[in-house]
């Protein structure tokens, strides 16, 4: 997403676009549930702890 906002620069960013919708979604659900990082952290400590 962040990459297309910077593709389409001023554009990317306006409610013109429907990447505006979907950009500003993918990072509200990032946001509450978590980044791809942080479940890969929780998934390595849970991993070490069932070891």
């Amino acid at each position: 997403g962040q990459n297309a906002v910077q593709l389409h620069g001023g554009m990317g960013i306006s409610d013109e676009l429907a990447l505006t919708h979907y950009f500003r979604r993918a990072t509200v659900i990032g946001n509450t549930l978590g980044s791809a990082d942080y479940h890969l952290a929780r998934f390595a400590r849970l991993e070490r702890q069932a070891a």
